[in-house]
């Protein structure tokens, strides 16, 4: 064996031994929707994992400009935060890899993607898969059957699958439809005619700043704990909530890109991977609810979906 040969074997035992990646290294657009604490902690934790692989992230203004153009078609991957980005990108059609995030699924399925685009362009979105939701309440509130699901328009599809999922679960799930933030209220009151279990969903048009504090109180007057999708909801007088940070969905979104980046092609769009529970001791005591530690019940649905 040749000297030169000899060489460029050991170096490719060493990078193999050490962990380094042999793909070329790569430009990646990253477009956020807006600049807020949510979209730079995902951006940075995104980034991290993109450059650790020794990727360079160009990060790209929005609104997009004419002049954006070019790098947005010299980037072998773009990588959108929020739906507003996504929306964005989707109308300029891009030629390379486009990863989406910190979007819901509701609105990554109204995206223009043509099926033969389909391992070229994916999302890990920020809401949690309804099987996860569902199976949290099993878990918490054991003895607690009835569980009211209101919806809008935009999210009536999500309502839908939590609905199965719970049947699925020998749950009894109650799903109305309110069509705007006027029909919350007398929605709310006809599916709490009795304790039951509200899983808030993640519709801006229903579940918002504006409407929070009367959703918590409405529920509490009629003795049925709430279940949000946000810390927030905790913070304002929730039972308990399920989410993924913003720096566990930018991780999750930075190793597909490295996938993708390897491969040619986006793994599938996906749910976040990570999440974490949090509760509300007090309000617990008031509704007479015995409730396990938040990190008890996140082990208990990490050790039923299999992860580490």
């Amino acid at each position: 064996m040749g000297l030169a040969l000899r060489l460029l074997c050991c170096l490719l035992l060493f990078a193999l031994a050490s962990g380094c990646s042999l793909v070329q290294a790569a430009q990646v657009a990253l477009v956020m929707s807006e600049e807020s604490s949510t979209f730079n902690e995902a951006a940075e934790a995104l980034s991290a994992e993109l450059r650790s692989a020794g990727h360079r992230i160009q990060p790209i203004p929005f609104p997009l400009r004419a002049e954006d153009t070019g790098a947005l078609n010299t980037s072998a991957l773009i990588v959108t935060l929020g739906t507003r980005a996504a929306q964005a990108i989707s109308g300029t059609s891009p030629r390379g890899l486009v990863l989406h995030t910190l979007l819901p699924r509701s609105a990554f399925d109204k995206l223009p993607i043509r099926p033969e685009d389909a391992r070229r362009i994916s999302a890990v979105f920020i809401d949690q898969p309804a099987a996860r939701q569902i199976e949290l309440l099993r878990i918490a509130l054991p003895d607690w059957t009835r569980v009211a699901l209101v919806v809008g328009r935009e999210s009536f599809e999500l309502g839908a699958r939590l609905q199965s999922s719970a049947r699925d679960k020998r749950l009894r799930p109650i799903l109305e439809q309110a069509s705007d933030e006027s029909d919350l209220y007398p929605t709310l009151q006809r599916v709490l005619a009795e304790p039951t279990i509200l899983l808030a969903i993640p519709d801006p048009t229903l579940f918002n700043n504006r409407t929070i504090s009367n959703i918590l109180l409405t529920a509490y007057h009629h003795r049925s704990p709430v279940v949000g999708f946000s810390p927030a909801y905790v913070k304002a007088g929730a039972l308990l909530a399920l989410y993924s940070t913003p720096a566990q969905i930018g991780q999750q979104a930075g190793e597909a890109g490295r996938q993708g980046l390897v491969s040619g092609s986006l793994p599938a769009p996906a749910a976040p991977r990570h999440f974490r529970v949090s509760t509300n001791p007090y309000v617990a005591r008031s509704l007479g609810i015995n409730l396990e530690d938040a990190n008890v019940l996140r082990e208990k649905l990490e050790r039923l979906e299999g992860l580490p």
